[in-house]
């Protein structure tokens, strides 16, 4: 079972730990800060040593670290992890002010997004219907205006569900969330509303961050 520091502290940014498999270009490490690619989050890069960290896979509780090519590395090696914290902090970022965005829209005006994906840049909700222009501005208006203020980001596990873990931005309503977020709604800075689009029925909202 790979150690996973990123839900410990998603602030750490390089660390050094032991090589437990080494498989070609594959290898598997005693605890990693390196967060792997989910349907809803792109993963992280970095580098460990002098080896490129390309992609990451999630076999069970285990996490490898696809490397840029085979490394030379052994069991029992210690080695060092460096975060690529600009990708990071920027996924972190978006992922927050997603859940912010969406606690707005459901707890203010009852309208529940049915689905939340971060992108490199970007990020998008996604609602059963069209909303109006006059909500999706009001809303916009209320998450920069709790971004202006600070309010706390926490997550933590469910007390039941063994692995499943929630977010919740100060007094809104928890979100199930397995990715990760910054401490403070200050940190995203400012959300922009940069698309509206129909598919079909279901309308994608898409978002940036200043």
């Amino acid at each position: 079972m790979t150690n996973k520091l990123y839900y410990k502290d998603a602030y750490l940014k390089e660390i050094k730990t032991k090589v437990v498999k080494s498989e070609g270009n594959k290898i598997l490490l005693e605890e990693t800060i390196f967060f792997p690619q989910t349907s809803s989050e792109p993963g992280d890069l970095g580098k460990i040593n002098e080896y490129k960290v390309v992609g990451l896979k999630k076999e069970g509780e285990e996490i490898w670290h696809n490397l840029n090519m085979a490394s030379m590395l052994k069991v029992g090696d210690e080695v060092t992890l460096q975060l690529d914290w600009e990708k990071r902090y920027m996924m972190m970022r978006l992922h927050s002010a997603l859940h912010l965005w969406a606690s707005v829209f459901d707890r203010v005006f009852q309208e529940r997004a049915v689905a939340g994906v971060v992108k490199s840049n970007t990020a998008y909700l996604v609602f059963k219907h069209e909303l109006s222009d006059e909500i999706i501005q009001k809303a916009l208006e209320q998450a920069n205006k709790d971004i202006q203020v600070g309010v706390e980001i926490k997550t933590f596990d469910d007390k039941t569900r063994a692995g499943f873990k929630w977010c919740q931005i100060g007094e809104y309503d928890p979100i199930p969330c397995g990715g990760l977020q910054v401490k403070d709604s200050k940190e995203i800075a400012g959300l922009i509303c940069k698309e509206k689009l129909l598919e079909g029925e279901k309308q994608k909202l898409i978002l940036q961050i200043k």
